[in-house]
């Protein structure tokens, strides 16, 4: 009997510190992408595997293939993730108001700071037409509307005038994301100033821009706000 009453009790103490510790976290799916991403940035998108994964999320692979198929399905998710972080990184404006030169800035910044993310969208060999290619994450509408409210070019014009732009930004975020060449803000924000005034002067020379605009910019430099 003694024996019975001891068991008991064991097994009830048992029952109750189980029942009083936090359950386990469940796994789910914007943790995994998290995680995924976190190696990427780290280490490339070839390191990414289901162990490394686990290891990030300090777990068995169990969760990981629970909600995906396999690692390329897994991997779809990753890069469709990446695309959004770039069109919120690359889109954001700090006044409030998105102007062009935010998005070049902002574009070569992403390229340094997130240099691993971008070689995957932008380093991959495809064949595209030049424009298809820039506007893989379908950002271009946006981006074109803020061009034609700036400067009052047409759609076309607009659209002419950024894949001009977009080949100069490019380079510059090229060498900054394969760390060729080291670049400051202060050195970003004068090289694509440069640029935008003397693409804006050729567009008014062709009779895109009124010249109202220019003299508008060169207020703006003045006061510092571009």
């Amino acid at each position: 009997d003694i024996v019975i009453i001891i068991t008991r009790v064991i097994y009830n103490v048992s029952y109750r510190k189980e029942a009083f510790m936090p359950a386990k976290r469940k796994i789910q799916k914007e943790d995994i992408l998290k995680a995924s991403i976190s190696i990427i940035s780290h280490e490339g998108f070839n390191a990414l595997n289901a162990r490394k994964i686990a290891k990030k999320l300090g777990c068995s692979t169990q969760p990981l293939f629970y909600i995906y198929e396999n690692m390329d399905v897994l991997k779809k998710d990753v890069i469709d993730e990446i695309v959004k972080i770039f069109d919120r990184e690359v889109l954001k404006s700090e006044t409030g108001q998105l102007e062009y030169k935010d998005i070049g800035i902002n574009y070569i910044r992403f390229a340094k700071e997130e240099h691993e993310l971008f070689k995957i969208m932008f380093n991959r060999k495809i064949n595209e037409g030049a424009f298809d290619f820039i506007d893989l994450t379908g950002s271009a509408k946006t981006i074109l509307e803020t061009i034609s409210k700036q400067t009052g070019m047409s759609n076309e014009d607009a659209k002419q005038f950024h894949l001009r732009m977009w080949l100069y930004v490019n380079g510059i975020a090229s060498l900054a994301a394969n760390q060729t060449v080291e670049f400051n803000d202060e050195e970003i924000i004068d090289l694509l100033k440069d640029q935008y005034v003397s693409m804006l002067l050729y567009e008014v020379e062709k009779g895109n821009v009124k010249e109202e605009i220019l003299a508008q910019l060169a207020i703006k430099n003045r006061e510092g706000k571009e």
